[in-house]
């Protein structure tokens, strides 16, 4: 086995316990930290911006990635709204809507399928590409406006989630 297998098995498994970690969350009650949600938010707004910086030379890309970020704000927005809090043992929790998690879980998921489908399966014509080269193109085409809802929702939502928590007492 090579060293770019190696490295492409042990991505694909962190990537895969990060998606159960988040599908996991989205049904759960969760204590609310500050600290958490803002590394949350750092995370993901830096990951989302070179998303939308990679997206920013080619047009296509550009509109999708607005579009994405629009509909991310918008769904974490009405997530924010659902969200019930409460307090245990004198510490906040809150649980998220199931119904918007899990629909841009989904989109997610569906999106990293789409992509893993066409650069490793559909027609083979990047087999010839190196691992740098694969996740590079995952990351481009009008697709990565569906990443972007992600990012945008889980960095407006977590901020969304820190004013609630530092305005009032929950």
């Amino acid at each position: 086995m090579n060293i770019q297998t190696i490295v492409m098995l042990l991505l694909a498994g962190w990537i895969g316990y990060r998606i159960y970690l988040r599908v996991k969350r989205t049904f759960v009650w969760q204590r609310l930290s500050q600290k958490k949600l803002r590394t949350s938010v750092y995370i993901f707004g830096a990951v989302g911006l070179l998303f939308l910086l990679e997206g920013a030379f080619h047009p296509v890309s550009l509109v999708s990635d607005i579009v994405g970020l629009a509909a991310g704000a918008l769904l974490a927005v009405a997530g924010a709204a659902f969200t019930r809090f409460e307090r245990r043992d004198g510490l906040a929790h809150y649980r998220p809507s199931a119904w918007i998690g899990g629909a841009v879980t989904m989109l997610f998921l569906g999106r990293l399928a789409y992509r893993f489908y066409t650069v490793f399966a559909a027609d083979g014509s990047a087999q010839h590409l190196g691992a740098a080269e694969r996740l590079t193109a995952m990351g481009s085409g009008w697709t990565s406006g569906l990443m972007l809802v992600m990012f945008a929702y889980y960095v407006v939502y977590n901020v969304l989630l820190m004013r609630r928590a530092a305005t009032e007492v929950v």
